[in-house]
């Protein structure tokens, strides 16, 4: 990598504190890999309808256009998707897929009603990736190519699977931040009843900032302790090696970060707590600017946690259809947000621990969760964002 790539990849790492800037860093994206723009978007339900929904695009594409496209081109748009994901799903990895593999015939692509639009306006070939493979219905990233620039390259695809990863994880990491980070107001203000933990530490790991939830968290816990030199560490007595030596990388090096792909949960340390079925998910991310904490520094970290004993406030309806969820299903995810578990939802429901087991399995499938803190992390990462209607 050159100097270019070092910085564009720590810029990607300061929208967790900053979603302001990506939409000039989408352009700079876009152009780093040949192409004229890029998206980051949702395939979402709406009115029982699969609709396609972008809040991130590049800086040079109009708004107007764009959310005439996605009215107008919705259902072409949404079997292109359904096939980008086909051909990428499989793996850790995030795939870039150019769009002349969807077709066998590639006079049959350019003929949809989608891409003449496309044409129109100058652009032509398009590349498509998952960013997450657990939830693919979330967080898909696609390029548009100029008219004379041809299909996606090799060499464009080797340059992209350098940023590619680093999208895929801040992009997950910081949704639940994000609607507060746009709101008007101080930083300090804007996080504080965030419903889950976040603090910013310096490079010698002290904190420079530490919300409500996240003093609650090391305090009542006792996950963390401080050093002689006043940095953050994970307490040994409980935790093991293996998230000590997670943590401390994480912390210490910006090379630790990224390295799996689509599947960025997997980086998260996951530390069991004494309730059974509850754990505290700690994610750790590189930051150096935002134009609210000024530069804070080469070697800052943005530290969030998530603890899933704790209750958490989601749109039950839209989540229920987000992921066609039964009744009976919503309803007890409900309770797992609130913290209970199975034997307690078992009681609460007047059913026996093996059905409500049963029904847990089926939420985790549907839900692509490995297990019930998976399923928990889910439910606070997307609470913001199941809540969002497309605007059109």
């Amino acid at each position: 990598m050159d100097a270019d790539d070092i910085d564009l990849i720590s810029r990607i790492y300061d929208t967790a504190l900053d979603p302001t800037i990506w939409p000039e860093l989408m352009l700079r994206i876009a152009h780093k890999l040949g192409a004229r723009g890029s998206f980051i978007f949702e395939l979402r339900l709406d009115d029982a309808r699969q609709q396609i929904a972008s809040r991130i695009f590049s800086s040079n594409y109009v708004p107007e256009i764009v959310r005439d496209y996605m009215i107008r081109f919705n259902d072409d748009e949404i079997a292109d998707q359904r096939r980008f994901a086909e051909l990428s799903q499989l793996g850790n990895t995030v795939d870039l897929i150019s769009d002349v593999e969807l077709r066998a015939n590639l006079t049959d692509m350019l003929a949809q009603p989608n891409i003449a639009f496309m044409m129109t306006h100058g652009l032509k070939h398009r590349a498509g990736a998952l960013l997450n493979k657990d939830l693919v219905n979330v967080d898909r990233f696609a390029l548009q190519y100029s008219s004379d620039h041809g299909p996606i390259t090799k060499e464009e695809l080797k340059k992209a699977a350098l940023f590619m990863p680093h999208i895929a994880k801040v992009i997950g990491l910081s949704r639940p931040l994000e609607a507060q980070l746009l709101a008007k107001g101080v930083f300090e203000d804007l996080l504080r009843d965030v419903g889950q933990g976040i603090a910013v530490l310096s490079p010698r790991g002290t904190i420079l900032y530490a919300n409500t939830e996240f003093e609650r968290c090391i305090s009542e816990h006792r996950m963390f302790r401080r050093a002689t030199n006043g940095a953050l560490q994970l307490a040994q007595q409980n935790t093991n090696d293996r998230q000590s030596k997670r943590y401390n990388d994480l912390v210490a090096s910006d090379d630790a970060h990224g390295h799996f792909g689509a599947r960025a949960r997997k980086e998260a340390i996951v530390v069991d707590l004494e309730k059974p079925g509850t754990a505290l998910f700690i994610e750790i991310c590189p930051v150096k600017s935002s134009t609210r904490t000024g530069n804070l520094g080469h070697g800052c970290r943005l530290v969030t946690i998530i603890d899933t004993s704790r209750s958490v406030n989601f749109d039950m309806c839209r989540l229920m259809s987000f992921y066609q969820l039964s009744t009976s299903e919503t309803e007890i995810l409900a309770l797992v947000a609130q913290g209970h578990t199975n034997a307690e939802i078992s009681e609460m429901r007047n059913r026996s621990q093996d059905t409500i087991k049963s029904q847990m399995k089926n939420l985790m499938r549907k839900t692509n969760s490995q297990n019930r803190t998976d399923l928990v992390h889910m439910i606070h990462n997307l609470s913001s964002t199941i809540g969002y209607k497309a605007e059109h």
